[in-house]
């Protein structure tokens, strides 16, 4: 099954930079694991799939290498630029529950 969310995470990333900006995600770990007590089941970090708000293709998530989701070549707004982002999550046959990972976001000026 694909479970898709859109809009799932948003932020603003403010930056007077006048040669742009960059944002990536990187997960913390190779896997989402299951948050119930005892379980021990796990979904691959790779079945985890982000893009931009707006965009129409989906990147896998790594652990190893930062996603790219949004790139400008100039300077935020002075309120700064919101951008969303857009999940979606192929499961493998594993239990019902929850699955969790950390994410981190990084922006860098360019």
């Amino acid at each position: 099954t694909t479970v898709r969310r859109d809009g799932a995470v948003t932020m603003t990333v403010t930056s007077n930079s006048s040669d742009g900006y960059s944002v990536t995600v990187l997960a913390r770990s190779s896997e989402l694991t299951a948050v119930q007590s005892g379980q021990t089941f796990t979904i691959p970090i790779g079945n985890l799939r982000v893009r931009e708000s707006g965009t129409q293709e989906f990147s896998p998530l790594s652990s190893t290498v930062p996603v790219l989701i949004h790139r400008q070549s100039d300077a935020s707004g002075p309120g700064g630029d919101a951008i969303g982002n857009d999940y979606e999550v192929d499961i493998p046959f594993v239990p019902a529950a929850g699955y969790s990972v950390t994410l981190d976001y990084i922006a860098t000026t360019d």
